[in-house]
């Protein structure tokens, strides 16, 4: 009787170690689960950050003057589609020997515009040349030379956007973006700068095109029920003055100030 009892303990103890090394496994694994999900999801977050800091940084020029909203790109105002283009390129890191200038300011040639204007609204509407007159600044444009006269003019942008949803539709993204007012900043007390809430929002559509994607509507639309109210995140500088170029040394050009 001894003898069976202790074989039976025997063989408790033979399963015991395999058992609990399963055990161990899969809870292992069960943790490797959870970090793995937990790494995706952190990995989701962080990736839909940077793709609404891309989205901002392609609409900053678009909602900067408030232009008007339209439904498709044949009701849109088309001297505000060249003041969106020609700041998108002065906004897109230009060196400043870039350009030639002359007593007006940068000039930039008309077929640099138009490529712009392509990239950002596609081939649905051509360019409508002309000269653009803006917040406190004139572009000014030369037919019979095709170029524009850029001012170097320091500008505060009317509104900069933050995109708070995106959704997919086929071939189209639709993004819906806060207009936060350039003058509504405030100050915590650290000394950093904190942007308001959004004083309306807009929905833009973009349609997918032979090049990438283009602008292809900007409506009004209401608040999204996800958007908070709770002060953002402080930042340590207010919008930028948006300044569209330096003439380089000795050379001479109209500088000037818009509001």
């Amino acid at each position: 009787m001894e003898k069976t009892r202790a074989k039976h303990k025997k063989g408790a103890r033979k399963w015991a170690f395999p058992l609990g090394l399963l055990i161990a496994v899969l809870a292992l694994v069960g943790v490797v689960t959870v970090l793995v999900a937990g790494v995706s999801a952190i990995r989701g977050v962080v990736e839909k950050s940077r793709n609404f800091d891309e989205y901002n940084t392609l609409l900053a020029p678009v909602v900067m003057n408030d232009p008007a909203a339209f439904d498709d790109l044949t009701q849109a105002d088309p001297e505000q589609l060249l003041d969106i283009t020609i700041w998108s390129i002065l906004r897109s890191g230009l060196s400043p020997d870039q350009y030639d200038y002359d007593d007006n300011g940068m000039v930039i040639p008309e077929a640099d515009v138009t490529a712009e204007f392509v990239r950002l609204f596609g081939t649905e509407v051509a360019p409508q040349h002309g000269t653009v007159e803006g917040y406190g600044y004139t572009f000014a444009y030369d037919a019979t030379q095709q170029t524009y006269s850029i001012p170097l003019t320091g500008v505060v942008p009317t509104y900069t956007p933050r995109v708070v949803d995106k959704e997919t539709r086929g071939d189209t993204i639709v993004l819906t973006v806060g207009y936060i007012g350039g003058d509504q900043w405030t100050q915590d007390e650290q000394g950093n700068m904190v942007a308001p809430e959004p004083d309306k929002y807009m929905r833009v559509t973009l349609r997918e095109g032979e090049n990438g994607y283009y602008i292809s509507a900007l409506q009004n639309t209401a608040a999204p029920e996800t958007a908070t109210t709770a002060a953002p995140p402080a930042t340590t500088a207010p919008p930028a003055t948006t300044v569209p170029a330096t003439a380089p040394a000795g050379t001479t050009a109209a500088q000037t100030t818009g509001a």
